[in-house]
């Protein structure tokens, strides 16, 4: 057993491969009450202790309206033309800078790094999209259902109309697990890669209950489906908000929720207000993919790679599974810093202070190895 996850002091990362006798660090066996956790060595190959060091048309553009000021510009807003419609995404900085995709989390938007991006080097260009079904994006066409693996072929499809041979990647839970996976499926593209609070897209273990799981997505898709209607149920904006905030168990704040509202919801009168989110995304992915196949997925990662996680919210997935994963990273990973810091799922979003230093340093430092 050795320690790998400590209480974050500010101003401090911490990274894997280096040792000392006594830095502050307090490992703890990982539970829902403690906000650390110690690793076990998932394999015969000892991994060393981590330390803190110092740290309007597809394809056109619109106009936004102003809503503060930015160090690397105002945001302009673009849509990316798919089959089935476009994405949405919100873009900061100039195209002739170090691209930078933004993927934010499942129901989320690309408003979910308004308050980060503005804090960030203006010498990175960053495309902060809206997943399909989420935002402002088009749902997929009626009648398909989304796998989790859909949007991998979607973010592909993002970067080639981009033509970008090399980038970063920075991922907010779900957009992180689909980080690591792009990056292991396109290691020559991903340089650089920040996951904000998930260790890896959530797998399962198939074998157990395979059918009984299948066939329970499926009736749960179709059942959703039939809840679709041509007129989406509306709320008052306080309704809207207040749902928006129970959604995540509490962990945005006002200030948040209202950001994500902008992008989460269009009005359709003058005091009522629907969300613009595919409800079919509620449903669980029929497809699956195991824990060893995510294992053997992420054994080709080589980018180099910031995992922050909040002390404040869950892992989301069992502890040994999680450990398995950040020695893979820690592994087959260019460099792998892990750091913790003292605040919730959408730090990024309502404490972006904390970790912004550490984000802007990772993507515009000069770093060796790949």
């Amino acid at each position: 057993m050795f320690p790998y996850l400590g209480k974050h002091r500010e101003g401090e990362i911490v990274e894997l491969g280096k040792s000392q006798e006594d830095n502050g660090i307090k490992s703890v066996n990982l539970s829902s009450s403690t906000s650390t956790y110690s690793v076990n060595a998932t394999s015969s190959k000892q991994i060393s202790e981590i330390i803190p060091i110092p740290i309007s048309s597809f394809g056109g553009v619109l106009s936004i309206p102003k809503s503060e000021t930015l160090s690397m510009g105002e945001p302009v807003e673009i849509r990316i033309p798919v089959p089935w419609g476009h994405i949405s995404a919100k873009t900061w900085g100039s195209s002739s800078g170090k691209p930078v995709l933004g993927v934010h989390g499942w129901m989320d938007n690309a408003g979910s790094f308004d308050k980060l991006i503005p804090k960030l080097s203006n010498t990175l260009y960053v495309v902060a999209v809206d997943l399909p079904g989420h935002g402002r994006s088009s749902h997929i066409p009626q009648g398909i259902p989304c796998h989790y693996f859909d949007f991998v072929l979607s973010l592909r499809r993002i970067v080639n109309h981009f033509k970008w041979s090399r980038f970063a990647w920075l991922g907010h839970s779900m957009g992180a697990g689909l980080g690591a996976y792009y990056a292991s499926l396109f290691p020559a593209q991903v340089e650089r890669l920040v996951m904000l609070d998930l260790v890896k897209g959530i797998t399962a273990d198939t074998n157990e209950d395979l059918a009984d799981k299948v066939a329970a997505s499926i009736d749960s898709f179709l059942g959703t489906e039939g809840k679709i209607t041509p007129e989406p149920p509306t709320y008052s904006y306080e309704d809207a908000l207040h749902r928006q905030i129970a959604a995540t168990a509490g962990s945005l704040t006002e200030e948040a929720a209202k950001t994500l509202l902008i992008r989460g919801t269009r009005r359709v009168s003058e005091e009522r207000w629907a969300f613009s989110r595919d409800l079919r995304l509620r449903s669980p992915s029929i497809q699956r993919i195991s824990h060893e196949q995510a294992f053997a997925l992420l054994n080709n990662i080589k980018c180099h790679n910031l995992l922050i996680k909040a002390s404040k919210a869950p892992f989301f997935e069992q502890k040994d599974i999680c450990d398995k994963v950040l020695g893979i990273y820690k592994e087959k990973c260019a460099s792998f810093q892990y750091v913790e810091v003292d605040s919730d799922h959408f730090v990024h979003l309502t404490e972006p202070e904390k970790i912004a230093d550490m984000v802007n340093k990772f993507l515009t430092e000069p770093r060796a190895g790949l």
